[in-house]
């Protein structure tokens, strides 16, 4: 039975005969990765260190709350699409002279990409970050990491400015604008309301003492006019009355003092009176007197309508002055409640004209506190001259070479075996036969 041990075994032999394959194939692989180390030019790698300090440090404005829009994390995320832009490219190109030889616009389009790829950038921490260049000349490499160090922060600088100096512009067109209006709004409402004021009859409380003296006046002449009704209504019964005992009767209830020809009524009313307690309704005197009270009852209903009349008229008149004064009072409320919404809108312009200018001077301190913000770069690690080159990676190429031979040694062993159709062994022995004799070597 073929065990493990006999594969181990074989094993053995095999590298025994294959050793020179085993041995030599990595000795030429990493010769030839040595070999290659002289034709790579090597490439060198420059790198600078920009420190970009908090706000707070430079800009004491942050503790009130203004806005001031130097953050540190808006340069961070703003550092690729400045290094790798096609400006920043153009100038590097020009600066480093790499452009020689350089004619048509593809051939400058494959130069700028091949540079981009040359550059390398790389957060250090929250608050700075690293700038990689590489090429093969070491003086260039560190020319070219300086460049786009200070192209960076004098990129992000000017559009810093360029910003700042638009909002004060921007807020001092919308504060003239702003004074405008509210100008416009103070002399409306001025205007409006020494008109609707002029217009209006009297005051608020002139006008509800007004209103409360008619409304008195029309409470008495109701009075008035209930009572005269009455008497009206008495007499009138009176004349409607058949019995004339009965009619005398509702005479008593005439407040004859206040009535026209009542004194001569209560004379007749208390002769009467007093004769009925003597004789009977067929007295002559009494039925003179019945008599001489009905033509005096007579007179009296024309006094009563003519009071009624003027009483009426009276109302009218008062119910109109009643009239005119809640029509006055309805105005001046419609007018007082549009000064109002006039006001109201003139003190909300005028708040957002203060707001507006409290924008302007937070802008203008923005903008000239940002005329220091290039503090706020500070260059940790100066661009150097590099004395050894980045690539290649002598260690590295060499392992490369010498892992790849090893495989291949071992690939060509194993190729070299298979092929090889020397009989060593009765297990080498294709048939299944019986084997009667072995030869030596000898």
């Amino acid at each position: 039975m073929y065990e493990i041990k006999d594969v181990s075994q074989d094993i053995k032999s095999a590298a025994k005969r294959r050793w020179v394959l085993l041995i030599f194939t990595p000795i030429l692989f990493v010769l030839a990765a040595i070999t290659a180390l002289y034709f790579i030019e090597p490439n060198y790698k420059s790198s600078t260190t920009i420190l970009v300090q908090q706000d707070e440090t430079l800009n004491p404005l942050v503790l009130y709350e203004i806005a001031v829009h130097i953050a540190s994390e808006d340069r961070l995320q703003s550092l690729n699409e400045i290094i790798y832009s096609r400006s920043t490219m153009e100038v590097l190109i020009d600066s480093l002279q790499l452009e020689r030889g350089i004619r048509t616009e593809a051939e400058k389009q494959l130069l700028i990409e091949k540079t981009q790829k040359n550059i390398e950038t790389r957060s250090r921490a929250s608050d700075s970050f690293e700038i990689s260049f590489y090429d093969t000349n070491p003086v260039r490499a560190r020319d070219g990491a300086e460049l786009l160090a200070n192209y960076f922060i004098s990129s992000k600088l000017r559009m810093e400015t360029r910003r700042h100096e638009e909002t004060v512009q921007f807020f001092t067109v919308k504060l003239q604008e702003l004074e405008e209006i509210v100008r416009n709004q103070r002399d409306q409402s001025v205007s409006t309301t020494s008109d609707r004021m002029r217009d209006l009859p009297s005051s608020a409380e002139s006008l509800q003492d007004r209103l409360q003296v008619i409304n008195t006046q029309l409470d008495g002449i109701e009075w008035q006019l209930v009572r005269e009704e009455d008497k009206l209504a008495i007499i009138t019964a009176y004349q409607t009355e058949t019995n004339q005992t009965e009619a005398i009767m509702h005479l008593y209830r005439l407040p004859i003092s206040e009535i026209q020809f009542g004194g001569e009524l209560s004379d007749l009313l208390n002769e009467y009176d007093t004769l009925q307690q003597q004789y009977t309704e067929s007295y002559p005197r009494l039925r003179a007197l019945s008599e001489q009270i009905r033509v005096v009852a007579n007179r009296i209903p024309s006094t009563f309508e003519s009071n009624i009349q003027r009483l009426n008229s009276q109302k009218r008149d008062l119910t109109q002055q009643k009239q005119r004064v809640i029509s006055d009072m309805q105005q001046y409320f419609v007018a007082t409640q549009r000064v109002s919404s006039q006001q109201s809108d003139f003190s909300i312009y005028e708040g957002l004209l203060n707001e507006m200018r409290v924008k302007l001077e937070q802008a203008r301190m923005t903008r000239d506190i940002g005329q220091r913000a290039g503090d706020q770069f500070v260059v940790l690690d100066a661009a150097n001259i590099p004395e050894k080159p980045a690539s290649p990676n002598k260690r590295l190429v060499i392992g490369i070479g010498l892992i790849i031979g090893i495989i291949m040694g071992v690939a060509a062993s194993s190729v070299a075996e298979v092929m090889d159709t020397t009989l060593r062994d009765e297990r080498d022995i294709p048939y299944q036969k019986p084997i009667i004799a072995y030869l030596t070597s000898g």
